[in-house]
């Protein structure tokens, strides 16, 4: 290995469902670097929002390049899955429905292992603040069609740097503490790039609703413990009490939803992140407050973290 090559090897588990289609959207799903590149950057430019605001996009695209490359330049890691044969099987897109129709998957509790590392010389903050990115898709967000509801949700169960990309815990009481630990960590990293790179901090959270996807006041983060026994159970609840409302998504206008939901896995439950971005909507349906009363429903409790929701 060279000198200034750096590298992680992370053994990840399907925690639900995980929809990613091939060449064929319809048939085989595939595992492909792509998608959890897309869901790195989509939750980095979420906590940068959170450190430099949602107004300087000049500032925040500088920032992405930094870790992410750019046309020029490229990106200056890479990401290579390394899997045995995953099983597959047709699971429900809509679990709350026995007529709903169905796609291809990979099917929950299964292992795969994923490897980042550095493709070429870069300062030792950005590779800090990739692994960050990394942290901050696979705890709040989600992989393939419908991450945002809970499927696609995935954990980690081992790593060979454990104190840049950790291991999830196995103790239920232990779950808000790491929640907590990503979230600073990303933030502090972050922070840090930006000193580095003459980008100046934000004195205060972003306002929803925001420019973009980002930390912000009203940011909520709720956490539900024990939500269900089986993963089955645990999409099902969830999408019955997900009321149809514009301020939620959907697809006219087509809009993703600014609230995601993520499932963990401890021995014999299933837990329930609820993550809140309030960004601005194409439906124009800027109030959260219907939206405030929807993760209120779900009862768990709050987590507000200093940079990201207060």
């Amino acid at each position: 290995m060279s000198e200034w090559m750096q590298s992680v090897t992370v053994e990840v588990k399907t925690v639900t469902p995980l929809f990613l289609g091939g060449a064929d959207p319809h048939g085989q799903p595939e595992l492909r670097p792509p998608a959890f590149r897309g869901a790195m950057r989509y939750w980095y430019r979420a906590v940068l929002g959170g450190v430099i605001g949602d107004q300087d996009l000049k500032s925040l695209r500088k920032l992405e390049q930094e870790v992410f490359g750019d046309t020029e330049r490229g990106s200056p890691f890479s990401i290579q899955i390394q899997q045995v044969p995953l099983k597959t099987e047709r699971k429900p897109i809509l679990p709350h429905k026995t007529s709903s129709g169905s796609r291809m998957a990979f099917s929950e509790g299964q292992q795969f292992q994923v490897i980042l590392r550095t493709s070429r010389p870069v300062d030792p903050l950005v590779w800090v603040n990739m692994c960050m990115a990394f942290n901050l898709a696979i705890w709040l967000g989600g992989l393939g069609l419908r991450s945002r509801r809970g499927a696609g949700s995935l954990q980690v169960i081992g790593s060979s740097d454990p104190s840049l990309i950790p291991i999830f815990p196995t103790k239920t009481e232990e779950i808000r503490k790491y929640i907590e630990r990503i979230l600073r960590s990303a933030l502090k990293q972050a922070k840090s790039l930006a000193e580095q790179k003459g980008v100046s901090s934000s004195s205060a959270l972003p306002l929803p609703p925001t420019q973009f996807p980002c930390a912000a006041k009203g940011a909520e983060i709720r956490l539900v413990k024990e939500w269900a026994v089986s993963p089955q159970e645990a999409l099902a609840k969830l999408m019955r009490k997900m009321p149809k409302i514009v301020a939620l998504g959907g697809i006219s206008p087509r809009q993703g939803s600014p609230l995601w939901a993520h499932l963990f896995y401890t021995p014999n439950q299933y837990h329930l992140l609820l993550t809140l971005l309030p960004s601005r909507l194409a439906s124009g349906s800027h109030d959260y407050r219907e939206v405030a009363k929807v993760l209120q429903s779900f009862g768990g409790e709050t987590i507000e973290i200093k940079g990201w929701n207060v």
